[in-house]
């Protein structure tokens, strides 16, 4: 009889973890995540209060994601009219107005719901660093698609965020770099800077 040996964590099956990473695009899986967050933020007195004591910080960050939404969104709708040569169709017209749309709400909401995450972690550390508790959280981009549940909102940051800026610096890459960096810099800003 062969002899049989468990399989160690790390040693699983990858397209086991691929298909958990890929199930949370399910529209039940985001709607679970999302109110699970939303039941977090109302439940633990951690991460209310480490948001409540940083709330216009937090404010400036998200309006921050809402100047370059609407910047990157308001280049779309102009772009897409633009690269057809006039009369442009009303169809068209309402395409770009749609894709536009798209973009604001889809941009807003990727990358608040992207920082709420990372507040929730680090409330969540502290809260336990507080208590003398330390978890071991695995390093990697794998593990952390995993475990953060944050491939929907990255996918939406690429196609809401990314693709947009790209669009904008074949026009104006000054305007890009600006828009990118203050979306990079904000949240990194407000991290460097919290106690």
């Amino acid at each position: 009889m062969p002899a049989t040996r468990t399989m160690k964590h790390s040693e699983r099956d990858p397209r086991s973890t691929t298909g958990e990473i890929l199930s949370q695009l399910r529209p039940r899986s985001l709607a679970r995540d999302g109110r699970d967050l939303v039941v977090k933020f109302q439940n633990d007195d951690a991460f209310r209060s480490y948001v409540a004591y940083r709330a216009w910080a937090l404010i400036a960050v998200v309006l921050v994601f809402v100047l370059v939404s609407t910047v990157l969104s308001v280049t779309v709708m102009f772009d897409v009219v633009r690269w057809v040569p006039a009369p442009t169709p009303f169809w068209l017209r309402a395409l770009a107005l749609l894709l536009s749309a798209v973009v604001w709400v889809g941009g807003i909401v990727a990358q608040v719901y992207l920082f709420v995450l990372s507040l929730e972690g680090k409330a969540a550390r502290l809260d336990r660093s507080s208590r003398g508790m330390v978890v071991a959280v695995p390093k990697g981009l794998v593990p952390y698609l995993k475990y953060s549940r944050t491939l929907a909102p990255w996918i939406l940051v690429v196609a809401c965020v990314a693709l947009p800026l790209a669009v904008l610096a074949t026009n104006t890459p000054v305007a890009a770099l600006l828009l990118a960096s203050l979306t990079v810099l904000a949240p990194l800003l407000f991290s460097r800077l919290d106690p």
